[in-house]
C-alpha cells in the first residue's frame, strides 16, 4: 500500500545514487534536512555495482538515517525492474545520465510508481512524448521533472512583481548566455567524465541540458513562445578532454559533433518578441557577464546579471526592476514576500540550488499528499523541449521559422 495517502513518510527509492553524484550531492542534503524528515525517508536505492550501493548505503546510514530504523535495500546494475517494483516504494528518483533516463522511467510507470526525474525526461523530445502517453494511460501517476530555475526565490519574486502589472505590458526580452570554460562541460575543454554529454546522440548537449534549464526559467516568467527561428555555428571543432581525477592531465584532442553557439529569436503567445544567444566556452575574464537577461515592459524593466551563468539562485547573482535591487524595488513598492512556512533553508543554504531543491520536494510532497504542490510538470518540460527541438529543425532548416502553436 502507498505511503502518499496516509501520514507516514514517503518511501523513496533513488536510481543513480552514486557517491559523488548529483543525486548524493544535491537531493540527499536537500531531503536529509529534518524539516523534510516526516515527509520522505528512503526505503531503496540502485547504483552502477554492488561495490558502490553498499557505500551509498553505508554513507546515508550517517546523512541520513531512516527516522524507523528500517532497512535500506540496495540494487546494481542498468536494470532498474526490481527497484520500480519494490513495494516499499512510493516514489522513484531518477538522477542517471540522459540516455539511461527513459528505460528506468518506463519501468516505473509501468510499476505505477510516482516519479521524480532529472530533466530531460527522455532524451528527445519523441522519447518524453511517448513517456507521457504512458503516464496518462496509468492515469495515477505524478510527475516531477528537475528543473531547478523554476524554484529560485529570485525568479519567484520577479514572477510576482511581474503578475501584478508592474513593469506594464512585456513587449520583449533578451537573454544572453555563456557556459564558461573553467568547469570543462563542453566545447572547447572537457573532462572525461563528460564525454557522453559531447556527444549529440545522447541528447546532453550543450542546447539539450544547460539551455534548455535556462529556457524552463524563460517560459517560467513569460510564458510559451509561438515561433521560433534559429542559427547555429560550431566555434569550436575540436575539444580538448582533461583528466577529471588530476584537472593538469591533457589526455587528447576529439572532434567536436554538436555546435557550440546559437541564437534564436521568436515570438511568444503573449505576443512579446524574444531573443536568445546561448554559448560555451569562452574564459571568465574580468568583467564578461556569463548570463544577462533584460525583461522589457511598457513601464518598466528587470534585469538578470550573475558571473557564473547560473539563475537557479546563486550568491553573485544581481537581479534589478527598474534599476532597483529586487528586494528594494519590492519593499517602496509595498509587494509583500512570505515564503512558504514549509521551505526551511538553512543561512548558509540561501541563494544556492540547496534552496531550489528542497522547494522542489517541499512542492512534491504537498502534492503526493493530495493537496497543492507547484512544480515543474512533465508537461511543462515537454514545453521546453518543444522548443529545443524547434531550434535544431529551425538551425538544420536555414534558419527556417518553425510554428509551434
Amino acid at each position: 500500500m502507498s505511503n502518499t495517502a496516509s501520514s507516514k513518510p514517503i518511501r523513496l527509492g533513488i536510481v543513480g545514487l552514486s557517491t559523488g553524484g548529483w543525486a548524493a550531492s544535491a537531493h540527499v542534503p536537500a531531503l536529509a534536512h529534518p524539516s523534510l524528515s516526516s515527509t520522505f525517508t528512503l526505503t531503496a536505492l540502485q547504483t552502477s555495482s554492488e561495490t558502490s550501493a553498499a557505500a551509498a548505503k553505508e554513507a546515508l546510514s550517517k546523512s541520513w538515517p531512516s527516522i524507523d530504523a528500517s532497512e535500506v535495500m540496495t540494487y546494481h546494475g542498468r536494470d532498474a525492474t526490481d527497484i520500480t517494483n519494490d513495494p516499499n516504494v512510493d516514489v522513484i528518483l531518477v538522477s542517471v545520465k540522459a540516455p539511461d533516463h527513459k528505460a528506468i522511467l518506463d519501468k516505473a510507470v509501468a510499476a505505477g510508481k510516482h516519479v521524480f526525474s532529472e530533466y530531460p525526461p527522455g532524451k528527445t523530445l519523441a522519447e518524453s512524448e511517448q513517456i507521457r502517453a504512458d503516464v496518462m494511460r496509468n492515469g495515477n501517476i505524478q510527475f516531477q521533472v528537475g528543473l531547478q530555475a523554476t524554484h529560485s526565490v529570485l525568479l519567484r519574486k520577479v514572477k510576482k512583481i511581474i503578475d501584478y502589472g508592474k513593469i506594464g505590458k512585456i513587449r520583449s526580452s533578451t537573454f544572453i548566455g555563456n557556459l564558461p570554460r573553467e568547469p570543462r562541460y563542453y566545447q572547447p575543454e572537457a573532462n572525461d567524465a563528460n564525454l557522453y554529454s559531447l556527444d549529440k546522440t545522447n541528447g546532453a548537449t550543450l542546447l539539450t541540458i544547460p539551455t534548455a534549464h535556462k529556457l524552463s526559467a524563460f517560459i517560467y516568467l513569460l510564458g510559451p513562445f509561438a515561433t521560433v527561428s534559429a542559427t547555429g555555428s560550431r566555434q569550436y571543432p575540436t575539444i580538448d578532454i582533461y583528466s577529471a581525477q588530476d584537472p593538469t592531465k591533457f589526455l587528447r584532442t576529439i572532434k567536436s559533433n554538436a555546435l557550440d553557439h546559437f541564437t534564436f529569436t521568436g515570438s511568444l503567445k503573449s505576443g512579446a518578441h524574444a531573443s536568445i544567444t546561448w554559448k560555451s566556452g569562452y574564459k571568465s575574464t574580468p568583467g564578461r557577464k556569463n548570463l544577462l537577461w533584460i525583461i522589457d515592459g511598457e513601464e518598466g524593466s528587470v534585469t538578470f546579471e550573475a558571473d557564473d551563468g547560473n539563475i537557479m539562485g546563486t550568491l553573485d547573482q544581481k537581479v534589478s526592476v527598474n534599476g532597483k535591487p529586487v528586494d528594494e524595488y519590492m519593499k517602496d513598492e509595498g509587494i509583500e514576500w512570505v515564503d512558504d512556512p514549509a521551505l526551511v533553508v538553512e543561512e548558509h543554504e540561501k541563494g544556492t540550488f540547496f534552496e531550489s531543491i528542497r522547494r522542489e520536494w517541499v512542492e512534491f510532497g504537498k502534492s503526493l499528499r493530495g493537496g497543492h504542490g507547484e512544480f515543474v510538470s512533465l508537461d511543462d518540460a515537454i514545453e521546453v523541449q518543444r522548443v529545443v527541438d524547434a531550434v535544431e529543425r529551425s538551425v538544420e532548416l536555414g534558419g527556417l521559422g518553425i510554428n509551434l502553436i
